[in-house]
């Protein structure tokens, strides 16, 4: 994903030839990977020109918005106490302003909810 939001839109060729200097990976694994990431959205396919060339479908904040949604969903579907807990461990250490955005936050989504019901 950096790649393209850095350099914009590029065939899987061209993608390979940079990633293969930082690390030897496959062609078929770079193929794979944008595929996956075009079936969650995050990559646009084009083959207008008879060529595939892969552009980002999102923003990074977009991106990181979503990843971290969703890593925070499993891991509190997986063990809501674990994930209460450790975010609690985590928020204790932030710094005082934090805190306060962050229970500002909560009480901005708790009223939205309860306008819901």
């Amino acid at each position: 994903m950096n790649l393209l939001w850095k350099k914009g839109p590029l065939r899987g060729k061209d993608l390979h030839e940079v990633l293969r200097k930082r690390k030897e990976t496959a062609f078929t694994t770079i193929l794979t990977v944008l595929d996956r990431l075009s079936k969650k959205g995050f990559v646009k396919k084009n083959r207008d020109s008879g060529l595939t060339i892969f552009s980002p479908a999102v923003t990074r904040d977009e991106f990181e918005t979503r990843v971290t949604s969703e890593l925070i969903k499993s891991a509190y579907e997986m063990c809501p106490d674990c994930a209460i807990s450790t975010f609690t461990d985590i928020f204790s250490k932030m710094k005082s302003d934090e805190l306060d955005k962050l229970a500002k936050l909560v009480e901005e989504k708790q009223n939205e909810n309860h306008g819901q019901n």
